[in-house]
């Protein structure tokens, strides 16, 4: 075990080659590294799970999204239950974050093709662009945008939009001047 920490903590291995190296299951591996707390150097290869939200993938930020959102739908659900009189207002905008929750879930499964040259969404997309998309897409599966609450739409907006080109982790490395 104490090996396995060495070559976690102080080398640029991935996990894979940790085991390999090592004879340990890659799980075992990465359930040590979890449940003790080991760090890995700068420059080691992560898992895009464990990646900061700023540099996470549109499929982390989905999930992520779609796990806010049904915790917001929740929140609602459990303020209308405790309440004394039914606010249909409330009510409407709880089904709304229902609706976009399972928008959300559903990923990228089952969208219209587009005709032209196939390209990825984020080489195409600028960001007001990819705003009005997010919200198109909720609109064809149902929710009602007027009335869903503003903190839902905030979320779904904020996960849609591209990656940003200038910031200062994502440039290129090279030679320092």
């Amino acid at each position: 075990m104490a090996w396995v920490r060495r070559l976690i903590e102080q080398t640029t291995l991935s996990q894979h080659q940790i085991a390999k190296k090592t004879g340990v299951k890659r799980t075992t591996i990465s359930v040590w590294t979890k449940n003790y707390g080991w760090t890995r150097p700068p420059l080691a290869p992560r898992s895009p799970h464990t990646v900061p939200l700023w540099r996470a993938g549109p499929n982390l930020k989905l999930r992520l999204l779609t796990g806010r959102l049904v915790a917001i739908a929740e929140r609602m659900v459990r303020e209308l239950e405790e309440s004394d009189d039914t606010n249909l207002d409330k009510l409407v905008q709880a089904l709304q974050v229902v609706k976009m929750a399972r928008t959300t879930a559903m990923g990228n499964k089952r969208r219209p093709f587009l005709v032209g040259r196939p390209q990825t969404g984020w080489q195409t997309l600028t960001q007001d662009e990819a705003i009005r998309a997010a919200l198109r897409e909720m609109h064809r599966r149902g929710v009602d945008i007027d009335r869903a609450p503003k903190e839902a739409l905030d979320l779904v907006i904020d996960a849609n939009l591209p990656v940003e080109e200038e910031h200062p982790a994502l440039r290129e490395r090279g030679k320092r001047r």
